[in-house]
């Protein structure tokens, strides 16, 4: 996926004799933009199928060429730090209209989902983000019928075109994780699962652990929805391969990161580590079989070990930290 910003702009390495301050600087910022602009979200959505209006299977139900518009406000407060650059704040507020269309279903009731943006307002580390939403490409999401993200497209953790490289893991699963399919629950009733996400782009996955809670019943905007509650938990235990991302989005990287010097990393590799928590809070129309609204929160304490990077040495550890919010409506 593409963007027109280095996410994160670290101040310039000091310069080393053997080799220029400018171009050392360059691809340090490069490897620490590529870091972050991996752990993005990205807005998800599904639709929920039941039968009653007491105990019933909640399953999520898609069909081609469906089509839903949701407006998503994204924020984060974080601080990034290393040996080499200190450390530094970061902040987030991004307000978007995001379109998903169902392009196919297969025999399993997997979704394959194209989201788009319509619409893009806010800031990152306080400076107002391009309003050109041609710059930000759409993605393939993959969703069981269980709700749970199995992709979350393009740069795998996320999005980073959705968030402009900011995020968290776990921003992009954000339709309600439900019971397997065909199992009937009532308000009152909780269930567990673990799962993974695909990461295309090197060695693991990434990894949830979910509690979900059928908690009530709730009028929203006229409408009667299920709220149903779920806590996760997502430690990262994830090594990227700069070659493996490279050989598939070369044109993608050069575009986000403003550098063509990408073969100076045919060798480097990135070890993520941490992990995060959040609440998910969804309100779902049983009876119409579709999100109205959700809300998140959480915290999440990420890792990077950076080996191969030029200029990097053995002082190529980064810490992510901060918290985050997610909010969605449907859009009438």
């Amino acid at each position: 996926m593409s963007q027109t910003t280095d996410p994160i702009p670290p101040p310039p390495a000091p310069a080393e004799p053997a080799e220029p301050p400018r171009r050392r600087g360059g691809l340090i910022a490069l490897a620490i933009g590529v870091a972050v602009v991996l752990l993005a979200g990205v807005a998800v959505f599904a639709l929920t199928r039941s039968d009653s209006a007491e105990a019933q299977p909640l399953a999520l139900a898609f069909d081609q060429g469906q089509s839903r518009t949701y407006e998503i406000d994204q924020t984060m407060d974080a601080e990034i730090a290393s040996d080499v650059f200190g450390s530094r704040s970061v902040s987030m507020d991004i307000s978007q209209v995001v379109t998903w269309e169902v392009t196919s279903v297969d025999e399993e009731g997997v979704a394959t989902i194209e989201v788009t943006v319509s619409e893009m307002s806010g800031s990152v580390d306080g400076q107002t983000i391009p309003a050109d939403i041609a710059s930000v490409p759409a993605i393939e999401i993959e969703i069981a019928p269980d709700g749970r993200v199995l992709s979350a497209g393009g740069l795998a953790l996320g999005g980073a075109g959705m968030t402009q490289g900011f995020g968290f893991p776990g921003m992009g699963q954000l339709t309600p994780i439900l019971p397997d399919d065909g199992e009937e629950v009532a308000v009152g009733d909780t269930w567990e699962k673990d799962f993974s996400q695909d990461f295309p782009f090197g060695e693991g996955t990434i990894e949830f652990s979910a509690t979900s809670t059928y908690e009530r019943d709730e009028e929203v905007n006229g409408r009667s929805a299920a709220v149903i509650v779920t806590d996760l938990s997502v430690p990262l235990d994830l090594t990227l391969s700069f070659a493996d991302l490279i050989e598939t989005l070369d044109p993608a990287l050069t575009g986000a990161t403003g550098s063509g010097e990408l073969d100076a990393f045919a060798d480097a590799s990135i070890d993520y580590g941490g992990e995060g928590a959040f609440t998910q809070t969804s309100f779902v129309d049983l009876e119409a079989k579709e999100l109205l609204r959700m809300h998140s929160e959480g915290t999440f304490d990420i890792a990077m070990e950076f080996s191969g990077v030029p200029g990097l040495g053995s002082a190529g550890a980064v810490s992510f930290a901060g918290t985050f919010t997610q909010d969605l409506e449907l859009r009438p």
